[in-house]
């Protein structure tokens, strides 16, 4: 607000002018800019123990938050790992069985007519001499040979259902195993399994010792016998064995 122009303002800037502090001549120089920056860049040495000291924490945080990391990631690559191997011989195992089971379910299958035609020779020769009745079952068994040897001739895929049980059952088998077959039944196997061997890796060998019927897998981890000799040896176990248990 403008107010009018008065003595008594007069006598009061004069009074506040003769209040101002003069410095003495000697006192005053010109400023100097750089003695100004030297003062600013003058380090603080609270300044400089506060830095240091938060590097230190930033330092210890990063170190403790690697090494929790580190623990957590080897925690849980050791835990997947166990999980994964304890999964994969749980799987292995129970696949193995199960094609076990079905492979001698076939087995069972495919020689019911003899160990039924075994076992009514047993039951008829109970309570003769034990010679006569071991002597009658070698002729029941011969007979049965005879039986499912006609069988195996009529049916010559049955060996297709034979090799491919051997590929699902022994995946362990490495090294470049070798299938050894009959040579007639070289071509029906070679047909119908050659993508199931190729993806296995094995090699399918013909060899006219074998039976037909019949083969022989072979490699450096091991050897797996499923001629038909030796299936027909199971067979004869099984039944002597039944026969004994009821002799006794």
């Amino acid at each position: 607000m403008f107010k009018p122009f008065s003595p008594e303002n007069l006598k009061a800037e004069a009074s506040d002018f003769a209040e101002t502090k003069v410095v003495p001549g000697e006192k005053w120089h010109r400023w100097d800019l750089d003695e100004l920056r030297r003062a600013r860049m003058k380090p603080d040495p609270l300044s400089e123990e506060a830095k240091q000291g938060f590097i230190r924490d930033a330092e210890l945080n990063a170190l403790r938050e690697k090494a929790r990391q580190e623990a957590w990631e080897q925690g849980h690559k050791e835990g997947s790992d166990s999980g994964y191997q304890a999964g994969y011989e749980q799987g292995l195992k129970a696949a193995k069985a199960e094609v076990e089971a079905e492979k001698q379910a076939s087995i069972d299958s495919a020689l019911m007519p003899v160990r039924q035609l075994a076992e009514a020779f047993s039951a008829a020769v109970e309570g003769i001499d034990k010679n006569i009745s071991e002597e009658l079952v070698e002729l029941a068994l011969a007979v049965g040979a005879q039986l499912a040897r006609d069988s195996l001739d009529e049916t010559p895929e049955t060996v297709l259902k034979i090799v491919r049980e051997l590929i699902h059952s022994e995946p362990t088998f490495t090294n470049k195993p070798r299938l050894f077959v009959n040579p007639e039944d070289f071509a029906l196997i070679e047909e119908h399994l050659h993508d199931e061997l190729h993806a296995a890796g094995w090699k399918l060998v013909s060899d006219e010792r074998l039976t037909r019927g019949g083969c022989r897998l072979v490699s450096q981890s091991g050897e797996r016998d499923a001629t038909w000799e030796a299936r027909w040896e199971q067979v004869r176990a099984q039944v002597r064995q039944r026969n004994g248990n009821s002799e006794t």
